[in-house]
């Protein structure tokens, strides 16, 4: 299955490099992470290669997602081979929305996900955005989780602050929620840094990590810090840190500790501007 999921990507990356570009504008990237842990139950390493195709068309910024995912656990190693459709549309200077489907194989993945935000601009120069998401998660043990994604974001010049709360509901077990604060600064074009900090249960597949819950409802803070440079107008490169502690939600026992390196390149692709 690793294998194939390799050939899958090759392949996809070729595709998506040898197309024609004066009909495309928008921005290909190719991603790899490696998480280390201190565990005392043989958790990992995992790591996963992300390959994004991102679309911009007139009103809409569609993508393309493939994940390849593999949990080496000493005690139940997991792979996954997963694809996500995403897209933004723009309704009117005022109102966006995001919506995102998603489908994997194996169990290190969500086995099937769907997501739906709309999000509306007001204020001077439209730089406040109220942002209301809804989205389900079923996970490959079959546990359903359904949540809510709501929160502001303001922006000046070339910073932005998101704040957003997560409440979940997960089948068979009580409502839990998380909250995320993103800073970023920077432009396109040059150089953009990001810093999340999250902290609360451990919310849905892909908030925090992209592999499934280790233990739905646990206890998890998290930070990661990620920097896109561009070395010239049609690409760059972007690397990130992220750290992540996990606890038991009713002992307070450590679960894991988690480390994780992320490294990928980016090009924009056609003549027009990258999303």
């Amino acid at each position: 299955m690793i294998i194939n999921g390799r050939l899958m990507f090759t392949a996809a990356l070729v595709v998506l490099m040898c197309a024609p570009q004066a009909a495309r504008s928008g921005e290909l990237d190719l991603t790899g992470s490696l998480s280390s842990f201190t565990s005392s139950t043989g958790i990992g390493p995992w790591s996963n290669v992300t390959l994004t195709d991102r679309e911009t068309l007139a009103n809409d910024t569609p993508a393309l997602i493939l994940v390849d995912q593999a949990d080496r656990d000493a005690v139940a190693p997991t792979h996954s081979l997963g694809l996500v459709l995403d897209d933004y549309h723009t309704w009117s200077p005022q109102f966006f929305t995001y919506a995102a489907v998603g489908t994997a194989s194996g169990s290190a993945l969500a086995t099937r996900n769907g997501y739906l935000e709309g999000d509306l601009k007001f204020g001077p120069a439209l730089a406040t955005v109220i942002g209301a998401g809804a989205g389900t998660v079923v996970n490959p043990d079959g546990t359903v989780q359904n949540y809510l994604n709501i929160g502001p974001t303001w922006y000046h010049n070339n910073f932005n602050v998101t704040l957003r709360w997560l409440p979940s509901f997960s089948s068979g077990r009580a409502g839990a929620s998380t909250g995320i604060l993103t800073l970023a600064n920077g432009a396109a074009g040059t150089t953009v840094s990001t810093l999340t900090l999250l902290g609360g249960s451990e919310p849905p597949y892909g908030v925090v990590s992209i592999s499934a819950p280790f233990g739905i409802g646990e206890r998890v803070l998290f930070a990661g810090l990620d920097v896109k440079h561009w070395v010239n107008p049609k690409g760059g490169y972007h690397v990130g840190i992220e750290l992540e502690h996990l606890s038991d939600s009713t002992t307070g026992n450590l679960l894991y500790v988690r480390r994780a390196l992320n490294v990928g390149v980016f090009r924009e692709i056609g003549p027009g501007p990258a999303p």
